[in-house]
């Protein structure tokens, strides 16, 4: 798979962040719809799998959805092999905890994760509770989203509002489009037509 310039340098500072993780805790990644994050997610993926063989890698998102799209766009660039994981980010780091019907009433968090490193999409909709407990297992977490989404509504907590790695350029799929046209001009100018 061919990347952008964009990506190239994303994914190059991705992997030389990945070679030495401790005491840095986290990375982020931002890029507005369009930008190639799920394809540059992809690609680190099956990189870090020759890079690293051994490497247990959890995917994870917000939403059901956006775990399922990540998934998908993976199984296209090589798959999931048994060390790795896709899954909403509660499925990952929490345990449900249901009353005696069966419903669940709340979340009650993991002791342990047997992960290396874990990759957060969609961080932008990941509160500040959410976030603390994830880093509390101590493993070196990616966290790529669209750092012009609001923030989540619980708190002010707010991962995205300046990634630390940013991609600019919309891809060919998403460059006529009028809603990203759109949207790019809101951003610039802060007015919308």
């Amino acid at each position: 798979m061919e990347l952008s310039k964009d990506q190239q340098n994303a994914l190059d500072r991705l992997l030389e962040w990945h070679k030495d993780p401790a005491g840095k805790g986290f990375i982020t990644l931002g890029g507005y719809a369009g930008t190639g994050k799920t394809t540059l997610i992809a690609v680190f993926k099956a990189r870090l799998d020759e890079l690293s063989p051994k490497l247990r890698l959890a995917f994870c998102s917000y939403t059901g959805r956006a775990a399922q799209n990540l998934k998908n766009r993976i199984k296209e660039t090589g798959g999931l092999s048994h060390r790795h994981s896709v899954s909403t980010i509660h499925g990952l780091i929490y345990n449900p905890v249901e009353n005696s019907r069966g419903v669940i009433t709340g979340w009650e968090k993991k002791e342990a994760l047997e992960k290396d490193l874990i990759l957060v999409d969609e961080a932008s909709m990941v509160d500040g509770e959410i976030w603390k407990d994830l880093l509390s297992y101590e493993i070196p977490v990616i966290a790529v989203g669209d750092h012009g989404q609001l923030p989540p509504i619980n708190g002010k907590f707010n991962l995205m509002q300046a990634p630390e790695i940013l991609l600019n350029q919309i891809h060919r799929q998403a460059e006529g489009n009028p809603i990203i046209k759109l949207s790019e001009f809101a951003r610039e100018t802060g007015a919308v037509p």
